[in-house]
């Protein structure tokens, strides 16, 4: 029977351990305490150290939780929520023997702070919350009717605020011993059997009627006062602000008249000054047309004249460059002429010279004489001397060619044809042949 072995601990392990499950509920239930936010739960039967030094026969847990030492403590809970009380006070008397009836409610409540709180388990611990809010009652109207004896009923019902004020500052040392605190007081209605505070309102009403209709008469009178002086001022200001604008319109006329007067003789001086202007831009103009006149005739005659002056003057040094370049070269042939008839002696040079005289006279005449020019502008200085070195320009370049032939060739044509030349005789006719020379 091997399941028999095996079911029998097993059942009883489960039954030992629902049997420990259920002492542990029933201990939980019976010792564990939890309480609520606005509750305390007060646990009496053992002496406990406070932290004021004090010892007392209890402990409290505000909202909160703890356990109960079996056999030697019991748990008690106090609410802490709020508990209204109303107070319905009829018949008391106030300042002056006036008997009047307070209505009102107030809140009420155990305080959590420590002190008040030891004071309301001593005083409450056990009892309901009626009995709690009958003794609240009873001690709010005690203290009512202190206060309504020292004051009048007017002033009662005319500050509700300082009345409910007063009653808290009153019953509010009392409150602390019982453990309790008032939170507020609100006085709802103010009575009396005799009709007082109604003939107070009435005569309050009359006064007030009468103030208002005196204060509407002496409105009245003071509105017809300040309207007729506002009248009086009006017509005042009226006359003041007409006699401004009439001294304010002879002040815009003469300024107008002074103005005026400026323009018309700033516009006389205007036109004066713009008439000299006028005349100044005329004679600078008349400047100026002369000066471009001037330059307009030097462009058209002197320019031109200047430049065909240079232009003539380069044209001549040309020809007389190219006359020169061409007797240079006639002056070398003659030069080797003169080389080939060294050997000869004079009378060779002299015979070949007279030979060739026409000849080469011809072809001088003929340099010259082939130097054209269609157009000759001269301009003279004023001493008339440009015409003669003119006209004296080709004697000029004959005599420049022969004397550059001379310089070349060392043939003197000119000595040649002179009649005094020194250690000959009579010159020879053309064509003869010197003595000693053969053909």
């Amino acid at each position: 029977m091997p399941y028999e072995v095996y079911l029998k601990p097993f059942l009883y392990g489960v039954g030992a351990g629902l049997g420990l499950y259920i002492i542990l509920r029933i201990v939980i239930n019976m010792f564990f305490y939890i309480g609520k936010p606005n509750q305390v739960l007060i646990f009496s039967g053992r002496n406990h150290k406070f932290p004021d030094g004090t010892t007392r026969g209890y402990r409290y847990v505000i909202g909160g939780w703890a356990f109960r030492m079996p056999l030697f403590e019991q748990v008690a809970t106090m609410d802490l929520t709020e508990m209204p009380v109303n107070l319905v006070t009829r018949g008391a008397y106030s300042k002056g023997g006036i008997s009047i009836d307070v209505s009102a409610i107030a809140n009420v409540k155990i305080p959590s702070t420590t002190n008040v709180l030891d004071a309301a388990i001593e005083h409450f611990l056990g009892q309901q919350k009626q009995q709690i809010m009958h003794v609240a009652q009873e001690t709010l109207e005690g203290h009512l009717r202190g206060v309504i004896a020292t004051m009048t009923p007017e002033d009662i019902n005319e500050d509700r605020l300082e009345f409910a004020k007063r009653v808290s500052e009153e019953v509010e040392p009392d409150f602390e011993k019982l453990g309790l605190h008032l939170d507020n007081l609100k006085i709802q209605s103010i009575s009396d059997s005799e009709d007082y505070l109604v003939a107070i309102g009435k005569k309050l009403i009359e006064e007030i009627k009468k103030k208002a209709a005196v204060a509407e008469s002496d409105a009245d009178k003071y509105a017809k006062n300040r309207e007729e002086e506002a009248k009086g001022h009006a017509k005042a200001v009226n006359e003041e602000v007409e006699m401004v604008v009439r001294q304010a319109q002879n002040e815009l006329d003469t300024f107008y008249n002074d103005e005026l007067a400026k323009v018309t003789s700033e516009e006389q001086r205007t036109i004066v000054a713009a008439a000299q202007a006028r005349a100044l831009a005329e004679q600078e103009l008349q400047r100026i047309r002369s000066i471009l006149e001037e330059k307009r005739r030097q462009v058209n005659e002197i320019l031109p004249a200047q430049v065909q002056r240079t232009a003539s003057e380069i044209l001549a040094k040309g020809e007389a460059i190219y006359l020169q370049k061409r007797g240079e070269a006639t002056a070398i042939v003659l030069g080797e002429i003169h080389n080939v008839w060294k050997e000869a002696g004079d009378i060779a040079k002299d015979v070949y010279i007279l030979q060739q005289i026409e000849s080469i006279l011809g072809q001088v005449v003929n340099s010259v004489k082939d130097l054209k020019m269609d157009n000759i502008t001269l301009l003279d200085g004023g001493d008339g001397d440009t015409l003669r070195k003119h006209v004296q320009s080709y004697p000029a370049m004959i005599s420049a060619v022969l004397n550059e032939l001379k310089n070349i060739t060392g043939i003197d044509i000119t000595e040649v044809l002179s009649p005094n030349r020194p250690g000959t005789g009579s010159p020879s006719p053309l064509g003869m042949r010197p003595s000693g020379l053969t053909r």
